[in-house]
């Protein structure tokens, strides 16, 4: 079976982001760290505190701008034409950036998406900033949805150390998983059913070998485009179990919940399960802090 790689940008879509067309977008992104831009399946989105503030496709003559009306909650405000063609056109969704940033602060404050804002926290301090080129994972995508459910994060294994940051080959796969309090630990989107779905999607060599292709793809254009402060394009994935990595934001010490589910896990034979603990405080991910279920049992035993 041909595996095929379908994230990531036509030629043409990814030179209109670098140096054409699409660049003061790309160019805003980059000097305001409260945005982030994902590569799609030959379109991009653009998030904000998790949510997207603008999607933008190929279209005839050159492409269109999107901005879900649900976040102004009542009769929309003029909005600029969904018709990017011109340098003008792209200025004005550039302009009306602020006011649908304010459209969506106002939404999420009576809607919250915490572990969608965790998600671009992780992705901005592993990614961008001094601190990047000291943590040990890359994250390569965001929302990657999938035939058995959506993984939070895709990312690399790519340890901070001068050696390791000289083999661009040969680097592990990791899966991430972000659960914002007690409440989202059980039930059918819980970590028990999230192994488990992993698990049936990477029993499947045809899904592993796509989707390592995808992430070569996604991180060396996000390097290309400035959205990944890394030296080195990622030249391949070593043939590892990839690491499923449980980001688990906010859990309460009293509550026993966490630690009867962890104990409790289903069998995971196609990833690695391990948990992200932070440095201190913070979302770089630093592998002594990356601990397996027993390290984590027994060294935060008064926390889980």
């Amino acid at each position: 079976m041909t595996v095929i790689a379908r994230r990531g940008l036509s030629p043409d879509f990814f030179a209109d982001l670098e140096g054409g067309l699409l660049a003061p977008l790309r160019e805003r992104v980059e000097r305001d760290r409260t945005l982030c831009l994902e590569l799609r399946e030959d379109y991009i989105n653009v998030y904000y505190r998790g949510g997207n503030v603008m999607r933008v496709s190929p279209a005839a003559g050159g492409y269109s701008a999107f901005f879900d009306p649900k976040y102004f909650e009542g009769a929309a405000p003029p909005m600029p034409s969904p018709r990017l063609r011109q340098p003008a056109d792209v200025a004005a969704w550039i302009t009306a950036l602020p006011r649908l940033k304010e459209a969506m602060d106002l939404w999420l404050g009576r809607h919250a998406k915490d572990e969608r804002e965790v998600q671009q926290q992780l992705l901005r301090d592993n990614n961008l900033g001094g601190q990047a080129g000291d943590t040990d994972f890359y994250v390569c995508d965001i929302e990657y949805a999938n035939d058995h459910g959506r993984f939070d994060l895709v990312a690399v294994h790519w340890a901070s150390t001068a050696l390791e940051r000289k083999k661009a080959d040969g680097r592990r796969l990791v899966l991430g998983e972000v659960k914002y309090g007690d409440d989202a630990l059980d039930g059918v989107a819980g970590l028990h059913a999230h192994v488990a779905d992993v698990n049936a999607h990477l029993a499947n060599p045809d899904n592993v070998a796509g989707l390592k292709l995808e992430m070569v793809r996604v991180f060396n254009q996000k390097r290309a485009l400035g959205l990944m402060e890394c030296k080195k394009d990622l030249v391949s994935f070593s043939d590892e179990v990839p690491m499923l990595l449980l980001v688990l934001v906010n859990h309460k010490p009293r509550k026993s919940k966490l630690r009867e589910l962890l104990r409790t896990l289903p069998p995971s034979p196609h990833a690695e399960l391990r948990i992200a603990t932070g440095s201190l405080l913070g979302y770089g991910l630093y592998d002594p802090a990356v601990l397996t279920i027993e390290e984590a049992l027994s060294r935060f035993e008064t926390c889980i």
